[in-house]
Parts: C-alpha cells; sequence; structure tokens
C-alpha cells in the first residue's frame, strides 16, 4: 500500500511539472503574438519587452524538464536546442526590435517561430501547434 501511495504521489508531481510547462508555453506562444502584435503597433519598447516575458516562460519550460521523452520514446535534451533558439532565432529578433527594423521583423518572427516547430517536431509533439505570426 505504501509503494502505491508513492507511485501516486511521484505521478501526481509529473504531471503538475507536464501541467505547468503546457501553461507556460502557451503563456510563451501569446507572449510571442503580443509581441508582433505590439511591433506592428510601433511600440518598439514594449515589444521588446515582451519578447523578454516571452523568452523567460521558453526558458522555465525546458530548464525546469531539460530531459524529455519524445514520442518515439528516446530522451532528447532539451538544453541544445534552447541554446540554438536564444542564440539564433532569438537573439535575432532582439536586435530587430532594438534597431526598430521593419524590413527584418516579418522573417525575424518567421525564425523564431520555425525554431519552435522545430523542437516540438524533435519531441514528436506535431499535435501541439505554433501560432502562425501575422
Amino acid at each position: 500500500m505504501k509503494n502505491i501511495l508513492v507511485f501516486a504521489a511521484l505521478l501526481s508531481l509529473a504531471s503538475c511539472a507536464s501541467t505547468m510547462n503546457s501553461h507556460r508555453m502557451k503563456a510563451a506562444q501569446r507572449k510571442m503574438l503580443e509581441t508582433r502584435r505590439l511591433q506592428q503597433a510601433g511600440e518598439w519598447d514594449a515589444a521588446q519587452a515582451m519578447a523578454e516575458r516571452m523568452h523567460s516562460s521558453v526558458a522555465k519550460s525546458i530548464t525546469s524538464a531539460p530531459r524529455q521523452k519524445s514520442s518515439s520514446g528516446t530522451m532528447v535534451d532539451l538544453l541544445p536546442l534552447l541554446a540554438g533558439w536564444e542564440n539564433g532565432p532569438f537573439s535575432d529578433l532582439k536586435t530587430t526590435l532594438q534597431k526598430h527594423d521593419l524590413k527584418r521583423s516579418p522573417a525575424a518572427f518567421a525564425s523564431l517561430r520555425q525554431q519552435c516547430v522545430n523542437c516540438h517536431a524533435v519531441l514528436g509533439n506535431t499535435k501541439v501547434q505554433v501560432s502562425e505570426i501575422p
């Protein structure tokens, strides 16, 4: 009986962490779309601040569970993917927002979104949809 209670407690903790990450990633997606809306409205400083909030949501999600099982059953280390996102598309987006670069904005957002899609694909989470960025 004691083993069953311990197992149930561990299962509920794992479920809670998974639920928390799901909420964080949904929040990151909302923040990504809001960053784009703010940028399009010419509110560059607010867009930069929202982009940092988006980064926080993504980073917390990944660092709280850096190794996850893919749909094929293999373990995937998400930290290199996070580093690639931070040093590539997210860095480009930050630069674009800091420079108020209207011409590069669409490409920066598209690249950022694509990296999100790639990470979900690596995990086999094809049911998770990353919203298109207008």
